[in-house]
């Protein structure tokens, strides 16, 4: 157990993609976290009338040994966890609250997913991004803008790496890696079909897979060797991601500095030329 991370945060995560025992669970413990830090696992199992069996795998399936694992970090992130909630966006507020509730979202979009970032994963994705021959980057309609940006921040620094969001494009590109490459696929939802097949044709072909997306259990994950997951609070009347596109941007520039501090004799020159060529093209 990584007891830097907030499971609460995680839980949270996991539970759109959780079937109705599951949930229960989950419910529970968001709506009363101090009530489980002092149960037993078999008091928790009469209260909501499940098997004990069933709270172990539940506690399995967000990432922890047991239910005294949970009830650690419970303890440990039950103050962190009480932030407020971002209210709901209603049609009946006015433009500055609803940019009030935008910027909330956001923030607590950020504070959760530092809470949650998993260092492993984070460490491993450096390593292989600064270990690949060439980095092809996936992403589809709202994605599609993270992918241009993660390119630009990379190639800027010298690093072999492509942007692709054209699902055609995408999949004979993905055709034509190797497995010194690295396929980085940007997916909110982790369930967009064009952004999986293309990263299942890179797989296939022996490259490294990386995936960001905001939710846990989804066929994205099943792929990669590396994932990146934040932690989205998204308003019901917004249908696409909003908070989360924020967090995706601070993950694309951490690892941006990691590779730039990794690589830093080879950075230093290259960022002193950008500098140079970009104040060139200003006033």
């Amino acid at each position: 157990m990584d007891i830097a991370k907030d499971y609460l945060v995680i839980i949270k995560n996991f539970l759109p993609s959780m079937h109705q025992g599951e949930k229960k669970i989950a419910e529970y413990i968001l709506s009363h976290p101090a009530d489980v830090i002092n149960m037993t696992i078999a008091q928790l199992a009469i209260l909501l009338s499940v098997a004990d069996s069933s709270i172990v795998r539940f506690c399995r399936l967000i990432g922890l040994n047991g239910f005294t694992d949970l009830k650690i970090n419970l303890a440990k992130n039950i103050s962190k966890s009480s932030y407020p909630v971002p209210e709901e966006i209603s049609l009946h507020d006015d433009d500055y609250s609803i940019a009030l509730k935008v910027f909330s979202s956001s923030i607590q979009t950020l504070q959760n997913t530092i809470n949650t970032l998993d260092k492993e994963e984070f460490h491993r994705t450096v390593q292989l991004l600064l270990q690949a021959k060439r980095i092809e980057i996936y992403g589809i309609g709202t994605s599609a803008t993270l992918a241009q940006d993660a390119y630009y921040r990379f190639m800027r620094i010298g690093l072999p790496a492509y942007a692709v969001t054209d699902p055609h494009i995408s999949r004979i590109s993905a055709s034509m890696l190797d497995d010194e490459c690295v396929a980085l696929g940007i997916s909110h939802t982790g369930r967009t079909k064009d952004t999986i097949e293309t990263l299942q044709i890179a797989k296939g072909k022996g490259a490294k897979i990386i995936g960001i997306t905001s939710f846990y259990k989804t066929p994205l994950l099943d792929l990669v060797d590396s994932r990146l997951v934040i932690s989205s609070i998204e308003a019901d009347f917004l249908k696409e991601a909003v908070s989360s596109r924020i967090a995706h941007l601070g993950l694309i520039d951490s690892l941006c500095t990691c590779l730039i501090i990794r690589r830093y004799k080879q950075t230093e020159p290259l960022l002193d030329s950008m500098t140079y060529i970009l104040n060139q093209l200003r006033y």
